[in-house]
């Protein structure tokens, strides 16, 4: 006996994914930095997932992180989905929430208001999904990527680059700013090193060069964050602040501290503990030196006068999921110089990588089925309204 699409839907929530790629396309395109299904983690355990993590720079001063809950179903609990999120946004401490449901009841509506919370209810979702500017994708889903990733994995045997990957998105939640950074540059570090190292135009060539530009996205939105801080003070301070930053991550001063009472210790127990200390501060220094921080700190700083790193972090993720993958030379051109900063960064050759992945490959990038005729990166989106769709 065949089973109902409405039961295969439920088992397996492709309804619940089409919705949240539906939703992610409309934030896309409304100008928000979008990551879809950012695992929390904490001491090595997944605590819950966020469906939608989206970032947005509306001006020189002014940065907002916002969760949005997604559940579309028969019976979506609305109501208890609202403790939940605005629970979770105060643990993580982001600036805004919001709920997609498809839930109808008006009185719910005018409880997230209440709240401050973006509400989305079945009509909004129903416009939203009688969209064909959002429907109709040159986008990867999330699923999509995810299958193109087990397959290298399968390939070598392990699940190294999809704990990579979600490595990489988790930092967005709960350490964003420059530990964020740090983990997305080690990221792009990863695939780009492993991009370098596949075969010219094979589907690892072209998975991990999807997965650089992810990280860089990542590494870019994340200093974009960063920069807010120091925005209105002189030029070399925020430089100094941001060379500190990809140095040393969140806290430059504790970690500073940290190591002179590591060599403190070392100076009072350690036998000839003295000169050991001082051995163990010159090589630290030394190597501190040699980590080239001020090189990308210059371009950050340069491009954060203005939204340039914003938008180059928005390109960089709709490189990274476009149906027909773009090749480095062909990103655009903020894009590409911040991802340029960033593989001479981390000693990763751009003219080897840009030549591991080219348009005219003739592995195929995406969905067999991906219609032609749809939106390409600069085409521009046109988003249906949302009642009581600002963010609050």
């Amino acid at each position: 006996m065949s089973s109902k699409p409405a039961n295969v839907s439920k088992k397996t929530g492709k309804k619940g994914f089409e919705t949240e790629e539906i939703v992610r396309s409309y934030f896309l395109g409304a100008g928000f930095f979008v990551v879809r299904g950012v695992k929390l983690r904490h001491g090595g355990d997944e605590l819950t997932d966020i469906d939608l993590w989206l970032y947005e720079r509306s001006a020189t001063l002014a940065r907002r992180r916002i969760i949005i809950d997604i559940k579309d179903n028969a019976q979506p609990k609305a109501a208890e989905r609202l403790f939940f999120v605005k629970g979770l946004a105060e643990l993580i401490q982001v600036e805004a929430t919001g709920i997609a449901t498809s839930d109808t009841r008006r009185s719910l509506r005018e409880l997230a208001r209440k709240h401050n919370v973006l509400w989305i209810d079945n009509a909004d979702l129903q416009r939203l999904k009688s969209s064909q500017r959002l429907t109709v994708s040159s986008r990867l889903s999330d699923e999509d990527l995810g299958e193109l990733i087990a397959k290298v994995d399968t390939s070598r045997s392990s699940k190294n680059v999809r704990d990579n990957f979600a490595s990489v998105k988790s930092a967005v939640a709960d350490r964003f700013g420059p530990s964020c950074a740090n983990t997305a540059i080690d990221g792009a570090q990863y695939f780009a090193k492993m991009c370098v190292e596949a075969h010219p135009g094979s589907l690892p060539a072209q998975v991990f060069t999807r997965l650089t530009y992810f990280s860089a996205a990542i590494a870019a939105a994340a200093l974009d964050f960063t920069s807010g801080e120091t925005a209105l003070r002189p030029h070399h301070d925020r430089l100094a602040n941001l060379t500190d930053a990809i140095r040393f991550g969140d806290d430059p001063k504790g970690t500073v501290e940290k190591l002179r009472w590591a060599e403190a210790a070392i100076r009072d127990y350690a036998p000839n503990g003295a000169g050991l200390a001082e051995i163990i501060h010159n090589r630290f220094n030394d190597a501190l030196k040699s980590v080239p921080a001020e090189s990308l700190a210059e371009i950050v700083v340069k491009m954060t006068n203005s939204e340039r790193l914003f938008n180059a972090a928005r390109d960089l993720e709709q490189a990274a999921f476009l149906t027909d993958c773009p090749s480095f030379d062909d990103l655009p051109i903020d894009a590409k110089s911040f991802l340029g900063a960033v593989l001479d960064f981390i000693a990763i050759n751009r003219v080897v990588f840009s030549q591991s992945w080219k348009l005219d490959n003739p592995i195929p990038a995406a969905k067999e089925d991906a219609d032609s005729d749809s939106t390409s990166p600069s085409s521009e989106v046109v988003v249906p309204p949302i009642d009581d769709g600002k963010l609050l």
